[in-house]
């Protein structure tokens, strides 16, 4: 399956209003220098990724289902500090409602990406990167300048 796969399916199982806004999710998201995964599994969908090792920031499957991270380092619990701007974000944006509320590694949203909206979910993941930048990669710098 590749990108252009994984857009007919989410069209052909949620409508022109799903493959929209995934589109426009991946297209802002390759803007903000993401990188695009295939996801695999049942549904299949795409992963966004950011940064040399691939620190995760969201994911939308055909279904539409949406998952944000909390903990963006694979295989690392995220800082207490990170966990927190990701929750407080959350939590000033109405349409981002979580199955469950606080996330600690990561949480599904209660509605489809089309009901959702892609204004949000791109304001995620443009909060995500900075914080992955300031938390991830600013403390490396210091310590390697």
């Amino acid at each position: 399956m590749d990108t252009l796969d994984v857009m007919k399916k989410a069209e052909s199982l949620g409508g022109e209003g799903r493959r929209k806004a995934l589109e426009d999710v991946v297209i802002n998201a390759r803007e903000m220098g993401c990188d695009l995964k295939i996801g695999g599994g049942k549904a299949g969908g795409i992963n966004l990724r950011y940064g040399a090792i691939g620190y995760a920031v969201l994911d939308i499957n055909t279904e539409g289902q949406v998952k944000l991270y909390a903990s963006a380092h694979p295989g690392k619990d995220a800082p207490d500090e990170y966990r927190d701007a990701v929750n407080d974000f959350i939590k000033t944006r109405e349409e981002l409602i979580p199955k469950s509320y606080p996330i600690n590694t990561y949480g599904h949203l209660e509605d489809p990406i089309e009901d959702v909206g892609s204004r949000p979910v791109v304001e995620f993941a443009e909060h995500v990167i900075s914080l992955i930048r300031e938390h991830y990669y600013d403390p490396w710098r210091e310590l390697h300048d």
